[in-house]
């Protein structure tokens, strides 16, 4: 369970959002096993920000890469999450979790602040994207689909490891030089604070 600091009711801004949306999705891809990177952050209509992380394994319908430094078993374990395996393709589950785990991660955001996540703009495109992954299946496989995605990612990154990830690699976002990174500085982030000893 994530120990939430006091509150201290302080709005998160458009840049912060956008930043915490994409290294919930970068954490949940590294997890699954994916390449990521690189990620960044641009504006877009009326001031608003947004991002991109880029992860090739499913936008091109091709096997997740056979990466040498996937995290050792005992990360695994104590996520209760099976390791992935090389050259496999990631499953429409997978894809939606990773979808949701931008969302998600703002939402946890707002709630380590005190805020109603009601009260911000959460990233619509990452849901409705997720919803396109199960849109030809019956409705209710659909929805326990996406159920079961979004409530992974919840335990994923309520993690206190995946949620030292996750802000750290928002704070880089936000402050890197054109508000980008790298796939070795994420990758480097994401290992650092996932094998480190909780």
């Amino acid at each position: 369970m994530m120990s939430t600091p006091k509150a201290n009711k302080q709005m998160p801004t458009e840049l912060e959002l956008a930043a915490h949306n994409e290294a919930g999705h970068a954490i949940v891809g590294r997890l699954q096993g994916q390449d990521i990177g690189p990620m960044w952050l641009q504006q877009v209509e009326g001031g608003q920000w947004g991002g991109f992380t880029e992860h090739l394994d499913f936008e091109y319908n091709v096997p997740r890469g056979g990466r040498l430094d996937w995290f050792p078993d005992t990360v695994y374990a104590r996520l209760n999450i099976p390791k992935p395996q090389g050259l496999t393709p990631v499953s429409t589950e997978e894809k939606c979790t990773f979808k949701l785990a931008g969302p998600v991660a703002e939402k946890l955001l707002c709630e380590q602040r005190g805020i109603n996540s009601e009260d911000v703009r959460i990233g619509k495109v990452d849901v409705e994207e997720a919803e396109s992954f199960v849109r030809e299946l019956p409705q209710e496989e659909a929805q326990k689909i996406l159920h079961d995605a979004e409530v992974l990612a919840w335990r994923l990154l309520r993690d206190p490891a995946c949620w030292r990830a996750v802000e750290t690699l928002a704070q880089e976002l936000e402050h890197a030089p054109n508000h980008a990174l790298e796939e070795e500085r994420i990758h480097s982030i994401v290992s650092q604070a996932l094998l480190e000893i909780n």
